[in-house]
């Protein structure tokens, strides 16, 4: 019997996000709009293009995949993957996992007992994955002690 863990992507961070982008986008218009200087009302420009860039890469690489339920993060008995920037790595290239906890979301912080092309280090962000960070680190934990057999725990 094959043992896997999925969790899909955060669809509440998502939606956090593009609120927040967009309540300071308004916020600064508000205080543009009194401005009407060429200069001033170009610079605004610049920054909507740039604010409906990022607007575009989130709903299309986080809130899309959030609504169809996709998933963010798996585990099984080869190893674990982050699909959010997909990156595989087997529990027998696992040196060390810990948390890094954050004021909004935690990180997994995954050290590899070589260095491969993402460096001997990677860092698994939690904020896009669904569900409490505590609990993710504890089955990640617990996939590595039993199919890496390694002591791998550092908090």
């Amino acid at each position: 019997m094959t043992k896997t863990s999925q969790y899909p992507y955060s669809l509440g961070f998502s939606l956090g996000t593009i609120l927040l982008l967009l309540l300071l986008m308004v916020l600064i218009f508000g205080n543009v709009s009194g401005a009407l200087g060429m200069i001033v009302l170009s610079m605004y420009g610049f920054g909507l293009f740039i604010f409906l860039f990022m607007l575009a890469l989130l709903v299309v690489k986080r809130l899309i995949p959030a609504i169809k339920g996709d998933i963010a993060l798996g585990l099984d008995e080869e190893g674990i993957s982050d699909y959010i920037r997909n990156v595989s790595i087997n529990w027998t290239d696992i040196e060390n996992i810990g948390l890094i906890r954050g004021r909004s979301a935690s990180i997994l912080q995954i050290d590899l007992k070589w260095e491969s092309d993402y460096g001997e280090r990677i860092n698994i962000p939690l904020r896009w994955v669904k569900g409490k960070d505590a609990e993710i680190y504890a089955n990640v934990l617990s996939f590595f002690n039993t199919d890496a057999g390694g002591p791998g725990i550092d908090e």
